[in-house]
């Protein structure tokens, strides 16, 4: 089960590659940097407080890099990804936020540990 769970990402990259729908384009913009850098690595000096509850979070621990729900950050970029985003790999938690007074994954999810908000 481990093994499947750790493929998912990289068919939701695949799907993003081949211009399958994974979520409407937010208009949000990356600041410009050197993308040969990595996401960790600028986000640990620039945002540490993020760096770390995503590296101690689930995503983390499994190693589901940024882009898988923020956009490579170059052709598409999500500053707060929509929750279709999240339907990729968790669909058998998805919500019918329409019939209830939820309107997102992040009302209840911290989105980089997926801790409950406190």
């Amino acid at each position: 089960m481990l093994k499947w769970i750790l493929w998912i990402p990289a068919l939701l990259v695949v799907s993003t590659m081949m211009g399958l729908p994974v979520g409407a384009n937010s208009g949000d913009e990356h600041p410009d940097e050197d993308f040969s850098v990595s996401c960790r690595e600028c986000h640990s000096v620039e945002t540490p407080e993020v760096a770390k509850a995503w590296t101690e979070g689930m995503h983390g621990l499994v190693n589901v890099g940024c882009f898988i729900c923020h956009g490579d950050g170059q052709e598409e970029f999500f500053v707060s990804p929509p929750s279709d985003l999240c339907m990729g790999c968790h669909s058998s938690y998805e919500v019918k936020f329409e019939k209830s007074d939820i309107s997102s994954c992040f009302t209840c999810h911290n989105g980089h540990s997926l801790k409950f908000h406190e």
